[in-house]
């Protein structure tokens, strides 16, 4: 290696670091000028949100509204049937139409029936005319006795089978009136007025007694059947005048009677509500029974865009704390009652506190926040007497 190189060599190395050096010191320059202009720099500041609140008003107790769900009912209903087996030959009705009290709805096969009728007729015909000869024979030997001509004895006898004639001829009679009643009884009349519900047989058809062959519903005032939990009975009482709603129709009604006796299985007690019209309303309808409940809680109604979801089941609201600068506060509720618009809640409020009632979800305790210029005044208004009534207390005391 020659002088000339080793020359070059140091001059290369003493560059180099003269260039790191150069760098470090910018670098450290750089850095403390961030450092100046971050020490010089203000926070952003926010500005306060706009919140829209109204006042607390504590109340002992509220009415809160109870449905209760039943079905409505015809109070006369019944199957229809023959009381005597046959063959149906014929069906005077159909579903939907309307009878009468006394109208014939069905027919049965009454061919055997007139056949025996027939039978007993002749038969009565014959007994009478064996009454008739008894009869004669009796005043004939009468006649005999009287004139020492005939016996008593044989009185007796002819008085006897007079007897057994006029016998015979009242049980054929006693026959043909049964027959006459089973030959009524093969046409199905209407007990009542109403309208045919169904129908479960066609001509044709042999039926055993006793079988429906129609269904009947009574054209009388529906009546509406809830089955009531024992705590809420007392809301009613026989002649209340109450509202159904019966598929979104709401009908003017009666309460009728409250059972005497309790559901063993439900635990419930029936009542039963007259309806006032059966306009567009059919037996089987779901009617819902408006009632009103009087509750003891302590507490305020609040608007339900109030609340926000809190800890272990219960809700979160916000109040403006106007002492200073308003900021929001946190308080804790539990929600007793509400009917989607609206909810009866009792917690931490007190009486006149401003309530926020919208945007909850963009809210924090401790935010800043001012209120719309509607309610600003108002809530100044509150401070004001807040403050005079503070400083009227103080004054008392010191007195």
């Amino acid at each position: 290696m020659t002088i000339e190189s080793t020359k070059q060599e140091k001059g290369a190395s003493t560059a180099l670091y003269a260039v790191i050096a150069i760098f470090t010191v910018g670098l450290m320059l750089l850095m403390f000028a961030a450092g100046l202009n971050g020490a010089t720099q203000k926070p952003t500041e926010h500005p306060a949100t706009t919140v829209s609140a109204e006042p607390v008003a504590i109340q002992a107790g509220f009415e809160m509204p109870v449905k209760i769900y039943g079905l409505v009912e015809s109070p006369q209903a019944a199957n229809v049937s023959f009381d005597t087996g046959g063959q149906v030959t014929d069906i005077l009705v159909d579903e939907g139409d309307a009878v009468h009290a006394g109208d014939v709805l069905a027919k049965l096969d009454s061919d055997r029936l007139a056949a025996r009728l027939e039978e007993l007729n002749a038969t009565l015909e014959r007994t009478r005319a064996d009454l008739t000869l008894a009869e004669l024979s009796e005043k004939r030997v009468a006649v005999l006795v009287e004139k020492k001509l005939e016996s008593s004895q044989r009185l007796d006898e002819v008085k006897a089978s007079t007897a057994a004639a006029s016998a015979q001829v009242k049980e054929i009679e006693a026959s043909i009136n049964s027959v006459a009643v089973e030959q009524a009884k093969t046409d199905l009349i209407a007990p009542f007025s109403g309208t045919i519900s169904a129908r479960y047989f066609d001509q044709g058809s042999v039926v055993a007694a006793g079988s429906a062959v129609l269904s009947l519903t009574s054209d009388a005032p529906f009546q509406a059947r809830f089955a009531v939990p024992a705590d809420m009975v007392s809301l009613f009482s026989v002649g209340d005048t109450v509202t159904l709603k019966v598929d979104g129709a709401s009908i003017e009604s009666k309460v009728n009677q409250l059972s005497p006796v309790r559901n063993q299985q439900t635990r419930t007690i029936d009542i039963l509500v007259n309806l006032s019209s059966n306009k567009g309303v059919r037996p089987g309808d779901l009617a819902t029974l408006l009632g009103q409940r009087h509750s003891e809680s302590v507490g305020s109604w609040i608007p339900a865009s109030a609340l926000s979801n809190g800890l272990r089941g219960l809700w979160r609201v916000f109040v403006v704390n106007n002492e200073g600068a308003l900021t929001l506060e946190s308080r804790t509720v539990e929600v007793i009652y509400t009917d989607g618009k609206r909810a009866f809640v009792r917690g931490a409020l007190s009486d006149g506190d401003q309530l926020v009632i919208g945007g909850t979800h963009k809210l924090a305790p401790g935010q800043a926040v001012k209120l719309s210029s509607a309610q600003s005044g108002a809530v100044n208004a509150n401070t004001g007497n807040s403050n005079k009534a503070s400083l009227n207390a103080l004054e008392g005391s010191a007195q």
